[in-house]
């Protein structure tokens, strides 16, 4: 009679290293289906200022708020799921719903009135001009002897 041992036992005898990163891949695999969205972010700096977008695939302008306190500036919002109907069955669901937010040290406080927001395709674009003074957040720390 053959005896047939599951795949993560085979790949434990014949690569213990693989069969542990295969785990833990599999373990942040998880944390990621918990944690729900987490909108990609890109951060450009030129002259100007800073360029913010970021990626929101299926949410509407009515769906995010943006806001900016001291210089943190905070993107969240919700995606809804669809409403199902009891004669449907799902086979398999990879979309991903719930309430996110991603929030942004950045590097200079700017004027609240000059920053602008934009968003199309499913992609929101921040400009964050650079105010015309910009004030060094750097304190020397005194050294005490003994």
């Amino acid at each position: 009679m053959t005896r047939l041992v599951p795949i993560s036992q085979r790949n434990f005898v014949s690569d213990p290293f693989n069969f542990l990163r295969e785990e833990i891949d599999r373990l942040f695999d998880k944390s990621n289906v918990v944690q729900g969205i987490r909108p990609e972010l890109e951060v450009v700096e030129n002259k100007e200022g800073l360029i913010v977008t970021a990626e929101l695939p299926g949410l509407s302008q009515e769906d995010i708020d943006i806001t900016l306190v001291e210089g943190l500036l905070t993107i969240s919002g919700e995606k809804k799921s669809e409403s199902t109907k009891e004669d449907q069955t799902y086979h398999m669901t990879e979309r991903r719903y719930g309430s996110f937010s991603r929030s942004l040290k950045l590097p200079y406080q700017p004027e609240q009135k000059d920053v602008t927001a934009f968003f199309k395709n499913g992609i929101l674009t921040l400009t964050i001009p650079r105010p015309s003074t910009v004030q060094p957040n750097v304190q020397k720390i005194a050294i005490r002897n003994g």
